[in-house]
């Protein structure tokens, strides 16, 4: 985020800028932050990160490119296919926001 910035607004400039995608906001929390967590980071600088995590309506054919000086890959994964994976192979909190979101699914909503 920028300093003054509003974290959606953050969020669609993100989309647009390092996924060439328009943001859309998923029905089950609109553009409301779905996810937060805190990390302590380690390395050079060691910091603690905090992060909002958004629910964004995309499909497999909605991202074409990225940002290549942002990512190194990207992919699609199915809730099974993150739940099988090992949880040091993907962001710390991966596995705790997928088990949230299938919850989230399954709970009506406006």
């Amino acid at each position: 985020m920028e300093p003054e910035e509003d974290p959606w607004d953050a969020v669609v400039r993100e989309c647009r800028e390092e996924l060439g995608i328009q943001a859309v906001a998923s029905p089950i929390v609109g553009e409301r932050p779905f996810f937060l967590t805190i990390t302590q980071t380690r390395g050079h600088r060691p910091h603690t990160d905090v992060s909002l995590w958004y629910l964004l309506n995309a499909d497999t054919e909605t991202i074409t490119s990225y940002d290549h000086g942002e990512f190194e890959a990207i992919r699609w994964l199915t809730d099974k296919q993150v739940l099988n994976e090992p949880v040091d192979a993907l962001d710390p909190h991966m596995h705790r926001f997928t088990r949230k979101l299938q919850h989230a699914r399954s709970q009506p909503h406006p």
